[in-house]
């Protein structure tokens, strides 16, 4: 997960008001749990002696309604006087509430959210065209939808023994041709403007078929990787629920290969011997060194340990966390790695060898 949108909050002095909270509004009682939430936050923010004014404008964007189905994260982070990041995040994580105020945010809620999420471009097709959209959650709403209709004249072969049928399969044929390069041009468009993972082909047989191979006849990189799945389509009575399953089931395999991956480069570079770092006082030196590439974390197993400020001496740590002798490590690793530009992986403690790792720029 890239850190960029978040790296501008640690160019404030501190401290840091940290507010996530669940805001999905998908159950009958949900706004009422909401407001409940909003109490027990507010009364925690009022206790630091926090402006009305500000306290006020962090409840206002946690009781807005997001439109967004299922459950839904937000992130809120606060300076003494203004807002300095807002952010939401469908889908679910098992991170807990919070609302503080300390010298560097608390960001795990937030980066559990956004490490799970593959933003993805879904295909259904037919021999027409197609349905495009990009989504940012299993299911979730279209960031952006787009639809492509090509020709349909002869779309549908004559009978067998027609004496025009030779030249009517010929149209046909090349007219699916056709529609699936409007498709795959389409779809080349939608996934750079969005920077998509992966990208999910469904629908007809045939139509997937015909635009999967024009996917990967021109820059197949743009979209790849390219998942074929078999349910859901454009006609009217087919399956949304059978289609969301099995984007679900291709999308947790995707990330688990993606987990594996990462763990496989780092036992290779410690098994070299270089290229990788262990161990908090290692990883944060590296940090400090702006040599890490890529920080491996396991929130869990960090959560309650500390790390002396001076381990991080190279990194511009914001005013208020630089004046303290400690900092929780936590906090402390991911601000280092937003502004030294490392990006951040959460795996378990056994493939993050201990729950704190980096993937090295150079040794």
């Amino acid at each position: 997960m890239r850190l960029d949108t978040v790296k501008p909050v640690f160019e404030h002095d501190g401290p840091f008001v940290t507010v996530y909270t669940e805001v999905g509004r998908d159950s009958e009682d949900a706004v009422s749990q909401l407001e409940a939430r909003w109490t027990t936050i507010s009364h925690e923010l009022e206790s630091a002696e926090l402006s009305s004014d500000l306290i006020a404008e962090i409840g206002r964007r946690v009781q807005e309604n997001t439109h967004l189905p299922g459950d839904v994260g937000r992130t809120v982070l606060a300076t003494s006087d203004e807002i300095v990041f807002d952010d939401v995040q469908p889908g679910h994580t098992h991170w807990p509430e919070v609302a503080d105020v300390a010298p560097l945010p608390q960001l795990a809620g937030w980066i559990a959210a956004g490490d799970a999420a593959r933003s993805f471009l879904l295909v259904v097709a037919d021999r027409v065209g197609a349905d495009l959209s990009i989504h940012r959650a299993v299911p979730g709403p279209a960031d952006e939808e787009a639809s492509v209709e090509g020709e349909d004249f002869y779309i549908t072969k004559v009978a067998e023994g027609d004496w025009a049928q030779k030249q009517y399969q010929r149209t046909a044929e090349n007219n699916w041709v056709h529609n699936a390069r409007l498709v795959a041009d389409e779809a080349r468009s939608l996934a750079r403007r969005h920077g998509t993972r992966v990208t999910l082909v469904a629908g007809e047989t045939r139509a997937r078929a015909e635009v999967l191979r024009a996917l990967r006849e021109e820059d197949e990189a743009t979209v790849a990787p390219l998942i074929e799945i078999e349910s859901g389509g454009r006609a009217a009575g087919s399956s949304e629920t059978a289609l969301w399953n099995e984007i679900r089931e291709a999308m947790t395999h995707l990330e688990g290969e993606d987990d594996a991956e990462v763990g496989a480069q780092l036992d290779e570079a410690l098994g070299r011997g270089e290229g990788a770092a262990t161990g908090l006082n290692d990883v944060a030196d590296a940090l400090a060194q702006s040599r890490v590439d890529r920080l491996v974390l396991d929130l869990a197993e960090l959560e309650g340990r500390t790390i002396a400020t001076d381990r991080l001496d190279g990194v511009p740590l914001p005013a208020g966390a630089r004046a303290e002798t400690e900092l929780p490590a936590d906090r402390a690793l991911v601000a280092a790695a937003a502004l030294t530009g490392a990006s951040v992986t959460l795996l378990s403690s056994a493939m993050s060898h201990g729950g704190v790792a980096a993937l090295l720029r150079w040794a």
